[in-house]
């Protein structure tokens, strides 16, 4: 079996279609169909049906992806063997959200590409529950979070920062004000509809949005009320285009985290970022 057709067919998964996985993988489509063949003729099994013009996974398919995706972590991690061991090289796999990816960590790629230039660095952004689940899936060597206090016996999990988030508004929050969520699933959403909630804060017709910069240009223009991390509207503070207000206690209590499971072995570049990261986090403000 070669890891060429796995690392094929988990793009195919990933990228959702033969066309953008040949992009992504820089094939052309006849090669990554002919990986697909040969991955089907060695299993014996049909991994995608065709629906039309969509491609959808076979429930065999389902069953492979996590094997296909241990293989391809177990491969990354032979090849970031170093024959010097002070030589650090590879690619890293990164999930972070949004806000972390912006206005945190991105000095910590800098410094880090400047350090250890033969490493590649993929940085995917999701929301919190998500990036912890494509985690498990083996999808990430580690995450960057910004959530509540979680326990999991499975993870190891760092907090870096305990985070301020604020309420934002064009020009101060009113109980008539609309809100704008962020996506369902997202914890800062989950925190505020409490919130709102506890607060006997009524609400109709909410806008939801799925990005931060997005959500900031919405309050800015006057569409309603939401919250987000001060760190990620210090700009529009400093200009005055956004207000912030503090929320009280009964606001749950935020923290940035950098999170990798336990099983995970830590290989030479990860350990090196963990350490850039656990020093320059020392600076946030």
């Amino acid at each position: 079996m070669e890891i060429r057709h796995l690392q094929t067919f988990v793009s195919v998964v990933e990228k959702n279609g033969f066309t953008r996985a040949s992009e992504h993988l820089g094939y052309a489509q006849s090669t990554v169909t002919t990986h697909i063949q040969a991955l089907e003729e060695e299993l014996g099994q049909t991994l995608f049906e065709r629906l039309g013009k969509k491609i959808v996974i076979t429930s065999f398919g389902k069953q492979l992806l996590p094997y296909a995706r241990e293989m391809l972590r177990i491969h990354s991690e032979i090849n970031n063997m170093s024959k010097e061991a002070d030589e650090v090289k590879g690619e890293i796999v990164i999930g972070a959200g949004e806000s972390l990816s912006i206005y945190r960590i991105d000095k910590i790629l800098r410094n880090y590409k400047e350090k250890y230039p033969k490493v590649s660095i993929v940085l995917k952004n999701s929301i919190c529950s998500d990036l912890r689940k494509r985690l498990y899936d083996g999808e990430f060597d580690l995450i960057f979070t910004i959530e509540p206090s979680i326990l999991d016996d499975n993870l190891f999990i760092t907090k870096l920062k305990e985070e301020k988030l604020v309420m934002i508004s064009s020009s101060g929050f009113s109980n008539s004000e609309n809100v704008i969520f962020s996506e369902k699933g997202c914890s800062f959403r989950n925190s505020f509809e409490s919130y709102l909630k506890l607060k006997k804060i009524k609400y109709k017709n909410p806008l939801e949005l799925s990005s931060i910069e997005a959500i900031k240009k919405c309050v800015i223009n006057g569409l309603g009320a939401s919250v987000l991390p001060l760190y990620s509207i210090k700009e529009e503070l400093n200009n005055n285009s956004i207000k912030a207000e503090d929320l009280d206690e009964t606001f749950e209590k935020y923290y940035s985290k950098i999170i990798y499971h336990k099983n995970k072995k830590v290989f030479p570049a990860m350990e090196k970022f963990i350490e850039i990261v656990l020093d320059e986090s020392n600076n946030w403000n």
